[in-house]
């Protein structure tokens, strides 16, 4: 074979791993309210406390993308058990294995600063054996002034909060994630971007035993809380590549 026709071959293997490449990416989870109600979620999971008509609503002010956004309102009595209040929507299931890679992007406003902590996004494994709370998103009040966004891993963050940042009120933020599954703290790594800002890139534990995943975004605390905070999302994806979470560009 000459040098021209092996060039030629080259080019046509390498194109050839691009397009199959190209096809196996592909969103699996998209949600930007924009059918006016909570259909998009129909198979996720919108009912019982997670999404009652008194928690979770779709509105039309503010929005991030086109013409509606969902508002979760959490108050002293949404009490899903002894431990803890909820008012969430049921978010995907994903299938997890060793070594496997998750990318997933959001927008998120508050219009008044939290009044306590508030978890608004975690991955939980499924049983068998249990259920295993592997990492948390959470807002809460700053001591010095001001709103504090916080990630951590293990049950609620319990195992070290990892990244924190100011979180201004009154305007929408993108978290974007790419987790790396394991159950090797040397092997699994969590990367953050925060409105388009590289945040977080670090080794650590990122699941247990479980195989299958799931997100609930909404507000889950402490019932130790009388007061009322509502929090705002918009467009949702949750995708197997980087390129299709749509993470903006970098605020100025």
């Amino acid at each position: 074979m000459n040098i021209r026709a092996l060039v030629r071959c080259s080019l046509t293997a390498v194109a050839t791993i691009l397009l199959i490449s190209t096809a196996a990416a592909k969103v699996i989870f998209r949600a930007g309210f924009e059918t006016g109600d909570l259909s998009e979620w129909s198979q996720t999971g919108t009912k019982g406390q997670n999404a009652t008509p008194r928690n979770v609503q779709v509105v039309t002010d503010p929005v991030h993308g086109g013409k509606y956004s969902a508002k979760v309102t959490i108050h002293p009595d949404d009490v899903f058990n002894a431990q803890q209040l909820r008012a969430q929507i049921g978010g995907p299931r994903i299938t997890v294995e060793e070594g496997s890679d998750t990318y997933m992007s959001f927008y998120l406003y508050m219009a008044e600063a939290p009044k306590d902590r508030d978890n608004f996004f975690y991955w939980e494994g499924q049983p068998p054996p249990r259920y295993d709370n592997v990492m948390t998103w959470w807002v809460e009040p700053n001591p010095a002034g001001g709103t504090m966004i916080r990630y951590g891993t293990g049950n609620l963050g319990r195992n070290g909060t990892l990244w924190e940042a100011d979180f201004p009120i009154g305007s929408w933020h993108q978290l974007a994630m790419h987790i790396h599954w394991s159950e090797d703290p040397d092997k699994g790594n969590v990367r953050l971007w925060f409105d388009g800002k590289p945040a977080l890139d670090k080794r650590v534990k990122t699941k247990g035993p479980e195989s299958v995943y799931f997100c609930q975004p909404g507000i889950h605390r402490s019932p130790h809380t009388p007061s009322v905070d509502t929090i705002y999302f918009d467009d949702f994806i949750l995708a197997d590549s980087l390129d299709d979470i749509a993470i903006e560009a970098p605020k100025q």
